[in-house]
């Protein structure tokens, strides 16, 4: 793959990367191969780029998928993807919270995106809340909220990120990139994340209010912040917590996935 120069694009533009937006632009050539090989691309599938700024990523994606669907909010960038004029590459100019990808996808698809660190919460809540949910979603995405999304029980970043992640995929970090590897330098490492939804989420199976609860006062006692916000009685909430062999001492984010399925049933 040749040498990325978006600085040289740019200056052409007359554009100049917009901090507000996120705008680092991917210049390792690496780092999108592996990104373009976790998406595990069989030539069938369409792909749903989010953010594809000059195309770096995009034009990788269209060697190996029967079609990308590129969704840019920025209008000059997705001006100049349309005039690449790639037969199999859709552009679609929107805010990807907001764009309805999956109105035009007849088939199985996957979602590629190098999206900045302000949306990355959202979006996820977006992709994984889709009647019509990607088979993978290959996220770059800064490193710190990388490792909120895999985080084990009884690491502090685990979250409500964390459990909502787990109920609708298989996660893995597949490698770390560093600012280098973009224009402009951010500030903080990245990582390149895999998602492989389930066939069926597992989002219905747990209690939603009991996890807000419980991670809203993650310094506190699990039966503390459940009685606090729920208002049950901390004597019923210990009764509960013994059922599902969950300690008494136990704050939130020391429960795995099956440990809140398990008190879920109970608080239902």
């Amino acid at each position: 793959m040749p040498a990325m120069k978006p600085a040289e694009i740019l200056r052409e533009l007359k554009k100049y990367p917009k901090k507000l937006l996120g705008q680092h632009f991917l210049v390792d050539s690496s780092a999108v191969a592996e990104m373009v090989e976790a998406a595990e691309l069989s030539g069938e599938e369409t792909v749903v780029e989010i953010g594809p700024g000059l195309g770096a990523i995009t034009l990788a994606l269209l060697e190996h998928a029967k079609q990308v669907i590129a969704i840019e909010l920025d209008y000059e960038f997705a001006n100049y993807l349309r005039l690449k004029k790639q037969r199999r590459l859709v552009v679609v100019r929107g805010d990807a919270l907001a764009v309805d990808w999956t109105e035009t996808i007849d088939g199985p698809y996957k979602i590629v995106a190098n999206i900045p660190y302000s949306i990355t919460s959202p979006l996820l809540r977006k992709i994984y809340s889709l009647d019509y949910r990607p088979e993978t979603a290959v996220l770059l995405v800064q490193k710190e909220l990388a490792h909120r999304l895999v985080a084990k029980p009884g690491d502090r970043q685990r979250g409500l990120l964390t459990l909502m992640i787990e109920a609708n995929t298989d996660a893995k970090i597949v490698r770390t990139v560093k600012p280098g590897s973009f224009y402009p330098r951010p500030k903080t490492d990245s990582a390149v994340v895999q998602l492989i939804t389930h066939h069926q989420s597992l989002t219905p199976t747990i209690y939603w209010p009991a996890l807000q609860a419980g991670f809203r006062h993650k310094r506190q006692l699990l039966v503390n912040a459940l009685s606090k916000d729920l208002k049950r009685s901390k004597a019923e909430l210990l009764g509960l917590l013994q059922k599902c062999s969950i300690k008494p001492s136990t704050r939130a984010q020391e429960l795995d996935f099956a440990a809140w399925q398990c008190l879920s049933q109970k608080l239902m």
